[in-house]
């Protein structure tokens, strides 16, 4: 019997981990990892350091990884096209597959603004774009970053140690709005104010002005007129879906996926930030995870899936950790309440505030300010499907430790958040 052959196209987070799934259960086959970027895997939550110039080193495997792995790499060769059973590059070339792994990710979405295209505008999706980004640096006085999201944040961290003075355009009315509550973001807007960040909310860019073939300055849709030597899109992410769209794969806003990662070709799967898979607390729904955190789980679960060891997938649960200057911040699952059947836990000190949401005795959500070092139990505590009644050492006034959490592991049943989720 011939072995299997795996393609997994892609070359980060979620491709590591399915490459390392498989293996654990598959020595034998024949892997091929693609990837459109000439270079090893790197990690692209470190790029704002890269641009700061903390960290030279992105790499997030040792040399000689993928030759330990027995994986066949393809850099700098990207996939254009899905056939029936092979998978086509761009020098016409055509890889044959058993299994495919769609790991494309994503991104930066590009808003609709007169003058988006001038030079000294950026996103941050890649070692090119920090790289282009420290080439416009030299001389650079003024900074506008388009958005007030999570990578927002980390950017302004780095353009702000360089010096630069920085400002955001946020267009809802206050940052971090799709992570956090009111109380939590006025927080972490407080922290930034008071490091020189200028904040303004409730405006957008209109229009990018520029001087010279280059830009120069932002006129916003309340009538400021910023002065700008660089501008960073951090609108948010769009998944790259475009090789799967060749393949006749379901797409909306990702690739859609079953509990297993499978997508609407049942020898095809993906994972990561292209993949839109169903959401663990809002049964009916699919969620881009859009974070490390996901693409790592998604990848380990669509891996083992390919190589016919599936373990339990229970859906999508959103989660981000992050810091910047000096604002520590973290978000897990829901950020609001489903219904009048909920209600919310806040512990809330000088230095940290720590916000839960909870929905007919099980945790949902939670919002993390200052101390963060909670997350990682309750977002196992949410995965679990742990109720509060039966987390005995449960006390509101006291953080929450991996040691309390001696319970089995069940999924959250369906039944629990039988809510329609927001079109």
């Amino acid at each position: 019997m011939s072995e299997k052959q795996f393609v997994l196209i892609g070359n980060s987070a979620a491709s590591l981990a399915a490459l390392e799934a498989i293996r654990r259960s598959d020595q034998a086959a024949s892997i091929t990892l693609v990837a459109d970027e000439p270079m090893p895997a790197y990690s692209r939550v470190l790029l704002p350091y890269f641009v700061s110039g903390e960290r030279a080193d992105l790499t997030i495997r040792p040399v000689g990884y993928y030759q330990r792995m027995n994986a066949k790499t393809l850099l700098g060769r990207p996939a254009v096209r899905i056939e029936k059973n092979t998978v086509l590059l761009d020098d016409g070339s055509a890889l044959a597959f058993d299994r495919l792994l769609i790991a494309t990710g994503s991104r930066a979405a590009v808003p609709a603004v007169e003058g988006i295209d001038t030079p000294g505008v950026f996103a941050l999706k890649s070692i090119a774009d920090a790289e282009r980004i420290r080439d416009s640096l030299s001389g650079a006085r003024n900074a506008v970053i388009l958005g007030g999201g999570l990578i927002c944040l980390l950017v302004v961290r780095a353009l702000h140690r360089l010096g630069l003075n920085v400002t955001l355009l946020i267009s809802s009315n206050r940052v971090l709005s799709r992570m956090l509550d009111a109380e939590s973001a006025l927080r972490v807007q407080r922290q930034l104010t008071e490091a020189g960040v200028r904040i303004e909310t409730r405006t957008d860019a209109a229009r990018i002005l520029a001087k010279d073939g280059r830009v120069r300055a932002v006129a916003t849709t309340t009538g400021l007129e910023l002065p700008a030597d660089l501008i960073i899109l951090a609108k948010g992410i769009r998944a790259n879906t475009d090789l799967a769209g060749t393949g006749g794969l379901a797409v909306s806003r990702g690739v859609e996926v079953n509990g297993q990662l499978q997508t609407s070709r049942p020898d095809v799967y993906s994972a990561g930030d292209c993949t839109e898979a169903p959401d663990l607390l809002l049964p009916g729904k699919r969620t881009i995870g859009g974070t490390w955190f996901e693409a790592v789980w998604q990848g380990e679960a669509a891996g083992a899936a390919m190589a016919g060891a599936p373990q339990p997938s229970y859906g999508v649960l959103k989660m981000n950790v992050m810091e910047t200057l000096g604002a520590a911040v973290a978000s897990i699952g829901l950020t609001e309440i489903p219904d009048q059947d909920g209600r919310t836990i806040v512990r809330a000190h000088n230095e940290s505030y720590r916000k839960l949401l909870v929905w007919r005795d099980r945790i949902v959500g939670a919002v993390l300010v200052g101390d963060v070092s909670e997350a990682g139990p309750i977002a196992s505590l949410i995965r679990r499907g742990i109720t509060l009644s039966e987390f005995a050492r449960f006390d509101p006034s006291q953080p929450i430790r991996y040691p309390d959490l001696a319970l089995p592991w069940r999924p959250l049943p369906k039944r629990n958040l039988e809510v329609q989720p927001a079109v």
